[in-house]
């Protein structure tokens, strides 16, 4: 990934603020790396998550035309149609990359049965194809595990630690991977998955 000053100067040469082989001003460089700040803050309002960067090289040139884009007007300059396409296709791949649905959360009534009602859970058919989460083992980006009942999404690639993510976070540090919680596959019993504690057990945790 580009750093982001090499970023700010190709957004301001699309909008011609300065040409091909020109030094940016330091005044322009601030104000473009502010704004490009600014833009990457934003984005987990639109519902990214947090581990968003670092973003792989691939959005470049898309990261590069949002920016053009949001500081054309700045500049009085106007965004030409290849500059405004390459800003859509740009921001489309980056949420189709690392689009997050919000947490839901459901009434105990239809989320839980029996006398263990402590938490509400958000269900989902198993993924049959998706393999349980291992320690010490390496897992590639967008890679999907199960483990303890919850499903989660690799989004950052790395060597998993010696006990597993547990957490219903959207970023889930586990040894140098980072994990993405999805969604509860099921609910864990006794003697379940990976030898997870079930509601039993929990019993003196339950809150009525």
């Amino acid at each position: 990934m580009a750093t982001a000053q090499q970023i700010a100067t190709r957004a301001l040469r699309r909008i011609r603020v300065v040409g091909s082989e020109d030094t940016v001003a330091a005044a322009d460089m601030t104000s473009a790396v502010e704004a490009l700040d600014a833009m990457i803050a934003s984005w987990e309002a639109e519902g990214l998550s947090g581990d968003v960067l670092p973003l792989s090289g691939r959005f470049e040139s898309g990261i590069v035309a949002m920016l053009a884009v949001r500081l054309a007007d700045e500049y009085g300059k106007e965004p030409s149609p290849m500059l405004v396409k390459d800003a859509t296709d740009g921001w489309s791949a980056i949420q189709a990359a690392h689009f997050v649905v919000p947490q839901s959360k459901f009434d105990q009534a239809l989320s839980a049965t029996g006398h263990y009602q402590a938490s509400q859970f958000i269900y989902g058919q198993d993924q049959g194809s998706y393999s349980v989460w291992q320690p010490n083992t390496y897992y590639q980006l967008r890679q999907f595990v199960t483990y303890l009942g919850n499903e989660y999404e690799c989004t950052t690639a790395g060597t998993s630690a010696l006990a597993g993510p547990t957490s219903t976070d959207s970023e889930v540090i586990d040894g140098s991977a980072v994990w993405c919680w999805r969604r509860v596959t099921e609910v864990v019993t006794s003697g379940g998955e990976n030898g997870a504690s079930g509601p039993d057990d929990l019993w003196e945790d339950a809150q009525w």
